[in-house]
């Protein structure tokens, strides 16, 4: 027996929270299982103008099953896309589902046709207990995903990580690239993010944060096409870690989003990029004592 609930969950954020608190709440009074069941893409995933999702798909169920989630259920869209909404409720109560909790806005079925409204005539049917979770507001506007995304491709990273209740970050493997950092006295990193199609940051300078061996360090993170150098096709992550010496070579990092320092610029010569560099670790190193203090108790 479980209270669940339903949803996408892209980026479990300040309102993915409350509701699955909620869930944790109630499934402890019942005695019963707390299960998030998460729609592994959203629909628009599979169309040509969607920007992303903001985790990849495993780094979403870690994050899901750290708000106290006992277990994770992942369904395809396909699988339920065409389910007449009755049908999918009374699949879910049939293997267990005793209450059920979501957000304002929650649709689900065939057509979306199932609605809260729906699933208050079946509480009132049947055994299956429906708590509706009010909107989690910022600035007065409603959290949701989209506007996460929206803010990521903007480079807002004080809003992304307002709106998401904790820093955003990514994660991927190193791998060997052409080495030009080291080149010109600045080694970098160039992190491979997987194949899901993931929110794309604005390109330009962050300042950003990883744990490596159990110690934080902080650095650069490039985002961009490397104009001055050799334009890619694709964007490439680089980060510059300062006071770091060691080999990162196929380790997978998470990197963590502090402040967005500058768009991506193209120079004349290497001189200037190298020039432009060293101005970027300052203004990241006196950002970094001024909020120092403030990212510890975070």
């Amino acid at each position: 027996m479980y209270v669940a609930c339903i949803g996408n969950f892209d980026g479990v954020h300040l309102g993915h929270r409350a509701i699955m608190q909620k869930t944790v709440n109630i499934a402890a009074n019942l005695d019963l299982q707390s299960t998030a069941i998460s729609i592994v893409y959203p629909w628009g995933y599979y169309f040509p103008n969607f920007p992303g999702i903001i985790y990849p798909v495993a780094q979403r169920l870690e994050l899901i099953l750290a708000t106290g989630i006992e277990r994770v259920v992942t369904v395809n869209m396909s699988e339920i896309r065409y389910l007449e909404p009755e049908d999918y409720i009374s699949r879910l109560m049939s293997e267990g589902m005793r209450a059920i909790v979501v957000g304002s806005d929650f649709t689900f079925g065939n057509g979306a046709k199932g609605n809260i409204e729906l699933l208050e005539r079946i509480s009132k049917e049947g055994d299956l207990r429906v708590e509706i979770v009010p909107d989690a507001l910022y600035d007065g506007r409603r959290i949701s995903s989209s506007w996460i995304r929206e803010s990521i491709a903007k480079g807002d990273i004080g809003l992304t990580n307002s709106l998401l209740g904790k820093r955003y970050s990514i994660r991927g493997k190193v791998y060997k690239d052409k080495q030009l950092g080291a080149k010109i006295g600045f080694p970098t990193a160039n992190i491979h993010r997987g194949d899901e199609r993931l929110v794309i940051p604005r390109s330009g300078v962050y300042i950003i944060m990883s744990t490596i061996d159990s110690r934080d360090y902080f650095g650069l993170l490039n985002v961009g096409f490397r104009p001055t150098v050799n334009t890619s096709e694709e964007v490439k992550y680089e980060v510059y870690f300062f006071d770091y010496s060691g080999n990162l070579y196929d380790r997978n990092l998470e990197l963590e989003f502090l402040e967005f320092i500058r768009p991506e610029l193209k120079f004349d010569s290497l001189g200037e990029l190298i020039e432009q560099i060293k101005h970027d670790e300052r203004v990241a190193r006196r950002w970094l004592e001024i909020h120092l203090n403030m990212l510890k108790k975070e």
